[in-house]
């Protein structure tokens, strides 16, 4: 039985994560179940703690794929709703942090090495200065960090995924278009995740003629691009590819992220051959007189596993 270790807990849209941390820093019990399974936290939790021998726990961090509103995160994917009393009751800890998924991302991006990082493009990343990360998964994350006056670290969390998608060619317009006569406003959420890249394959689909009795699944999508077995995956996957390059770029541009954008979550990871850096970077970079403040800044592919881990341990400095 372990006592007196630490619980780190990552919830997103479709999984909930947990690790046991114990007292000399060794990562146990990793568990990762789908959050549909059980009716909330507490649940999940008590059903955890008896898989992990768990009799107390000393600290807990919980990240979780929604904004952070009131000491309270109302998940945007998930029918969970979770806040810190409820964590601090059903797992006894005194010592409990709550964040949004992305800020714990970014809370990690400080203490990532070139080991746990593909770049893409880019310079050098600047010492002490902005970086961002985003993720397309069941949503699309965007969270920042900030350096303060102390040397440290700011997680700077946002719902940048539900700002308005912005397209850059006619093919895209005629997709945004698509989109609108279909859900009314089009965030960059909307296309650029799991979910999003079937509904981008439907509109681009319906501006083809084309019709399907039943909605495709991402995985099914990929694998017929990578096999190059339909022309309809393989531009959905180039459309992504290329409006997720635009998106990174108005994030180093918005945020000032000289420090380096980060491509976290586990779509693009998955893809491997199939994502098309050029064409990313290609996009990143297409922001007409600001492409020499763009052309230096560093993307990176985030290649390492429990990022949000390591973010909510920085937090709860373990």
């Amino acid at each position: 039985m372990s006592r007196g270790n630490a619980v780190l807990v990552d919830i997103g849209g479709t999984n909930v994560r947990f690790v046991t941390v114990g007292a000399d820093g060794t990562l146990m019990h990793r568990e990762a179940w789908l959050t549909e399974f059980y009716p909330d936290f507490s649940t999940a939790f008590k059903a955890y703690a008896e898989i992990a021998g768990l009799q107390s726990v000393r600290a807990v961090g919980v990240c979780a794929a929604g904004p952070l509103i009131n000491d309270r995160i109302d998940l945007t994917n998930c029918k969970w709703e979770i806040s810190r009393r409820e964590i601090a009751a059903a797992t006894g800890a005194s010592n409990v942090v709550l964040a949004n998924d992305f800020a714990a991302v970014a809370s990690a991006l400080p203490v990532l090495s070139s080991a746990d990082l593909q770049q893409i493009g880019g310079g050098e990343r600047q010492p002490n200065a902005p970086m961002v990360a985003l993720g397309p998964g069941t949503g699309l994350g965007v969270a920042s960090a900030v350096p303060d006056e102390h040397g440290g670290w700011i997680s700077i969390p946002g719902e940048g995924g539900h700002v308005d998608l912005s397209p850059n060619s006619d093919r895209e317009i005629a997709i945004l278009f698509q989109l609108h006569r279909d859900y009314g406003q089009v965030s960059i959420e909307r296309v650029l995740s799991g979910p999003g890249l079937e509904v981008l394959y439907l509109a681009i689909a319906a501006l083809d003629g084309r019709q399907f009795k039943s909605r495709p699944i991402a995985q099914d999508i990929a694998r017929a691009a990578l096999a190059g077995a339909d022309p309809l995956a393989t531009e959905a996957i180039s459309i992504f590819t290329a409006m997720l390059g635009s998106v990174a770029g108005n994030l180093a541009l918005t945020l000032g992220a000289q420090g380096g954008v980060f491509i976290a979550g586990g779509i693009i990871r998955q893809w491997g051959p199939l994502f098309d850096a050029r064409l990313f970077r290609h996009r990143f970079e297409a922001k007409g007189r600001m492409r020499h403040f763009l052309a230096p800044i560093p993307c990176y592919l985030i290649t390492a596993d429990g990022i949000a881990f390591r973010g909510l341990a920085a937090m709860l400095k373990l």
